[in-house]
């Protein structure tokens, strides 16, 4: 498994809100959209280091996430989110 960083705990954030909000798994294009929309902000990220593709890659191969008709969290997947960066800050309080 390989170490996740903020990007690749965004891209289970997107998968779950979509899942809260729709209930209803994630399609690869609307992921996508939503992931860049998140990010046209960032100065720290350039398009190089998106790589969205290789991260939703590594986020299934290491069992994080899993397509069956559009992407959803799996039960480790709905773990590992709870370690995203800014769940921390939020639960400090």
């Amino acid at each position: 498994m390989y170490q996740l960083d903020k990007y690749d705990h965004m891209i289970l954030d997107i998968v779950q809100s979509h899942k809260n909000e729709f209930n209803a798994n994630i399609r690869l294009a609307v992921l996508e959209r939503n992931f860049w929309k998140r990010i046209e902000a960032d100065t720290d990220l350039n398009v190089g280091q998106a790589r969205i593709g290789e991260r939703i890659t590594n986020l299934y191969l290491d069992g994080l996430v899993q397509n069956r008709n559009g992407y959803t969290l799996t039960k480790s997947g709905r773990q590992q989110l709870a370690h995203a960066p800014w769940m921390k800050s939020s639960q400090v309080a």
